[in-house]
């Protein structure tokens, strides 16, 4: 066998420890920017009930660029992510914004247990929890990533802002996602919570979850705003009416005061920092677009 040089060797070693990182810059060079205006796109995605990809809903202002805000919305309950992406169309050409809307279709993620609740359990009340791996709280990190690497960015600030059914979901992706890269988190109007207390079962409360002190103190330090709006006090029909989420309160507003207190007391019992901030909406219900446009003032 040909002997090789030392230094052709370690010239050979570089080139294998590179190759990952060429593909990975190759593939995203190979995706197409967000135009100007609406639009949408399809991102491969595994997650979910199939394996079909999943829409992105989109718009960018015509002065956006990197270093202006994009706003990742979480739709609600009537999963109608291109509504949501149009209610920001003001605010972003107001402000520049790129705005994204993932569609979390029921036919891909069906059902409350698969949206609202991340696939953490088939259905409420399971005992037995869904392996880790295929909870959905990964999705949002890919919507992020596949943004990042279409726009090539690197000084946009990434900022959630989720709203009802969405909400919840991203509000339990902030007590049990781990690898969540937002400058910001706007969670808004949720219906009700998982609150963040070891005696309480899931999915109103942490019991049944392996989620360690240091996770529990990872979540309170990320940049979080409950944000609610002060007339949505309604007990709706859609509105959930169990006795474990009445114990949290009598309406949203209420419910998500409850939620916000229990983190605080809950950080301050860890002796930990606690981040997160709590407004209310003067003069707003249950209204996803109005809910968005003051959030958009806050960035």
């Amino acid at each position: 066998m040909k002997k090789i040089s030392v230094c052709t060797f370690i010239l050979l070693m570089l080139a294998v420890l590179l190759l990952p990182l060429q593909i990975t810059q190759a593939a995203s060079h190979n995706l197409s920017t967000i135009p100007v205006g609406s639009g949408s796109y399809l991102m491969p995605e595994s997650q979910g009930n199939s394996y079909e990809p999943m829409r992105i809903f989109t718009y960018r202002s015509s002065s956006w660029q990197d270093g202006k805000p994009v706003i990742v919305v979480f739709h609600g309950l009537n999963r109608n992510a291109d509504t949501y992406r149009d209610g920001w169309i003001k605010a972003a050409e107001e402000k520049g914004f790129l705005v994204v809307c993932p569609e979390f279709s029921e036919e891909k993620f069906p059902g409350v247990p698969y949206y609202n609740l991340g696939h953490v359990v088939n259905q409420e009340g399971d005992v037995q929890l869904n392996p880790e791996s295929t909870w959905i709280f990964s999705v949002i990190d890919d919507v992020t990533a596949d943004v990042r690497a279409r726009m090539q960015l690197h000084k946009s600030p990434v900022i959630l802002f989720a709203h009802s059914a969405g909400a919840q979901l991203i509000h339990r992706y902030v007590l049990l996602g781990e690898k969540c890269t937002a400058d910001k988190i706007v969670i808004a109007n949720a219906g009700w919570y998982t609150m963040p207390d070891r005696s309480v079962d899931f999915p109103y409360g942490l019991k049944g979850l392996s989620i360690s002190d240091k996770q529990l103190a990872k979540a309170f330090s990320k940049p979080v705003t409950i944000l609610l709006g002060d007339q949505d006090t309604k007990r709706s029909k859609v509105l959930r009416k169990t006795p474990e989420a009445d114990a949290q309160g009598m309406n949203r507003l209420e419910r998500g005061h409850a939620f916000y207190q229990k983190a605080q007391e809950t950080a301050k019992k860890m002796g930990v920092p606690f981040k997160w901030q709590l407004q209310e909406v003067p003069g707003v219900g249950h209204d996803g677009d109005a809910m968005g446009a003051y959030a958009a003032s806050m960035f």
